[in-house]
């Protein structure tokens, strides 16, 4: 075993510039699983500390965060580790012919990928672990914690992050490594001279699976309501280019042959060696073409399912409220605000609304902060008609009773209560079986819970009203009666506008919602820089045998330029048709309009696409190209 480690040490060694990418990949990845799993630890511990609303929301950033970075880190890892492997195939059928087994072959590639992962993983993991504090500010800023929180700090999030990496890498390398091992010497040397276009019945079967499994994930907020279903929605895309990764030679190759034909006819030589030569390396392209399109996916698909269900809680707000004006206090408000406003010339009725924190109990076989989660209560004050959450099942008229809920359609999927059910709560210093009493449809707009002035009081709950619905008599002035309001230290809109300006205020959350995508775009953005640069530069012999055969520097350069272009273009092509489905399917499910597309986000993501493509082959390409033709 000693020999082996040995022996991947020097190949490490050997292949540091190869090596070099891969382990800047794995660093980065490993960095940002750290600063997840933080935010999962400080969240757990702040339950236990006593705060579960804070604790709660952690915890809850966490999970929805870690189920797309580890997709998005799988993709990335393996694509940058096959890359590595790829690039030295003639090696491995030279072993092979002087004599090395198969196995041989396996455990030293394996061995290597061990040692680059082992070294990587824990400093990038390290670094995440203490990065992770300045996002501390944003949760501050965001509302999600209280002013004087401080990241949690122990060595659990390393020893995470470090395990991830290595049974991603490991195993991808083993793979890599089995691929080269069963290949012929001979036919290996050929491979790596011209490149088998042609992928395997498992892989084909598998890319078929994924893409029925994207196309079926992605219209899951049709049957499954609110946030959880378009989280799940937003997977489709990772599904759909973990589709486009496994078919890839196939796929990318199909396009290529297309481009092949439009320039049959002819054209400047740059241009024709650049479309042969990508029409002949489909599959190295391949790793090239699926970090990029998946920069165009995460970021696009993100963006856009947020603005989906932005847009989708201002029509169900709008759509609930009856009301005239929407008024909430400031800090200069009265204690009896409602009573204040109700006196206001020209005011009918004043429903006052109010909020309680609560946790719900997610997990009966689970103990402690895990089997809990942090939950607001949205107190209406029985038989008003300013709010109506269009009940679907049940009445709310069953809130008069204490210890009675009703529950939003998202909730009464994910908890499995349904009307009639129980739910148990715990609200203050008491735990509570809630009895469900209605379901309604309109959660991203009210409430996933709402519950009556009974249950808050018999549980002694403080009920500070954050929001009066205000309703005028016929024929009074808006602007008078506004701005009478506004007088008592509050302020008042219409419901879209409330809605509106109420979303736009919270500025922290979109704060550390753009840092944790920036994070994971940084993942994909090192991935995809690795793969352009690791691919340019293992052409160092191809593009000398070019320069022999009378290509110049220039031609070279712009030949590997136009490959660019066009791989750019095909990623971004591939990450776009990735991303319809979940839009499509996210805007039918919360949407009652047309579906809606971040196009700021789509349109920078998508030109940086290209622009990066372009960059980096420059980069790489200029002292390879340098290197080539001295060799030559």
């Amino acid at each position: 075993m000693s020999t082996v480690w040995q022996l991947a040490s020097s190949g490490v060694r050997a292949h540091r510039g190869a090596f070099a990418g891969t382990a800047v990949v794995l660093a980065v990845a490993a960095a940002v699983l750290a600063v997840t799993g933080v935010l999962f630890e400080s969240g757990l511990r702040t339950q236990s500390a006593g705060d579960p609303a804070s604790g709660g929301l952690l915890v809850s950033l966490a999970s929805s965060y870690a189920g797309t970075l580890v997709v998005v880190v799988v993709m990335v890892v393996a694509a940058t580790v096959s890359l590595a492997l790829r690039s030295r195939r003639r090696e491995f059928a030279l072993l092979r012919a002087v004599g090395a087994t198969p196995a041989q072959v396996r455990r030293t590639v394996t061995a290597e990928v061990a040692v680059v992962s082992l070294v990587a993983a824990p400093v990038g993991a390290v670094a995440g672990l203490f990065g992770a504090r300045l996002l501390d500010p944003l949760l501050v800023r965001g509302g999600m914690v209280a002013p004087d929180f401080t990241s949690t700090l122990s060595p659990l999030p390393v020893l995470a992050a470090v395990a991830l990496i290595a049974v991603t890498a490991v195993p991808v390398g083993r793979l890599g490594a089995r691929e080269a091992a069963r290949t012929a010497p001979t036919a290996a040397l050929q491979q790596s001279a011209v490149e088998d276009r042609q992928v395997g019945t498992g892989r084909r079967v598998t890319a078929l699976a994924m893409t029925l499994g994207g196309l079926a994930t992605a219209f899951s907020p049709l049957w499954i309501p609110g946030a959880m279903g378009s989280a799940t929605a937003s997977l489709s895309a990772f599904l759909l280019i973990g589709a486009a990764a496994l078919a890839g030679p196939v796929l990318v190759g199909w396009i290529f042959d297309r481009l092949a034909r439009a320039h049959a006819a002819g054209g400047r030589p740059a241009t024709m060696l650049a479309v042969r030569n990508v029409r002949g390396f489909s599959r190295r392209l391949t790793t090239v073409v699926v970090p990029l399109a998946l920069v165009v996916a995460a970021a696009t698909v993100q963006t856009s399912v947020n603005k989906a269900i932005t847009t989708g809680a201002q029509q169900e707000f709008v759509a609930s409220v009856a009301a005239d004006l929407v008024v909430t206090p400031t800090e200069e408000a009265a204690a009896d605000l409602t009573a204040q406003v109700a006196a206001v010339p020209g005011v009918t009725s004043a429903v006052p609304l109010a909020t309680v924190p609560g946790q719900l109990r997610t997990d009966d076989e689970l103990d402690g902060a895990l089997a809990w989660e942090a939950t607001a209560l949205r107190v209406v004050p029985a038989g008003t008609t300013a709010l109506d959450p269009d009940v679907v099942d049940g009445s709310l008229a069953g809130l008069d009773s204490p210890d009675t809920v009703a529950v939003s359609s998202d909730t009464a999927f994910t908890s499995g209560a349904g009307l009639g059910e129980t739910l148990t709560l715990r609200l203050g210093e008491d735990v509570v079986e809630a009895t469900v009493v209605a379901v309604f449809s309109r959660g991203l707009g009210v409430a996933g819970l709402i519950t009556g002035p009974a249950t808050a009081e018999a549980h002694g709950l403080p009920m500070m009203a954050d929001t009066v619905l205000v309703d005028l008599a016929a024929g009074t002035d808006l602007a008078d009666a506004t701005a009478a309001i506004t007088a008592l230290g509050a302020t008042a809109a219409d419901p879209g506008t409330h809605i509106t300006t109420a979303m736009r205020s919270a500025g922290g959350e979109n704060e550390i919602g753009t840092a944790l995508l920036l994070l994971l775009l940084a993942v994909v953005a090192v991935g995809a820089a690795s793969t352009l640069a690791m691919t340019t530069v293992a052409r160092r012999d191809e593009l000398a045998l070019l320069h022999r055969t009378g290509t110049t520097r220039r031609q070279l350069l712009a030949m590997t330029t136009v490959e660019a272009t066009i791989t750019g273009v095909t990623a971004w092509v591939v990450g776009t048709a990735a991303v319809v489905p979940a839009v499509v399917g996210v805007s039918a499910g919360v949407l009652d309009g047309p579906p809606v597309v971040d196009l700021v986000s789509y349109g920078v993501v998508s030109a940086a696409v290209v622009v990066f493509a372009l960059a980096a082959t420059a980069l790489a390409a200029r002292r390879t190209t340098r290197l080539a033709t001295a060799v030559a």
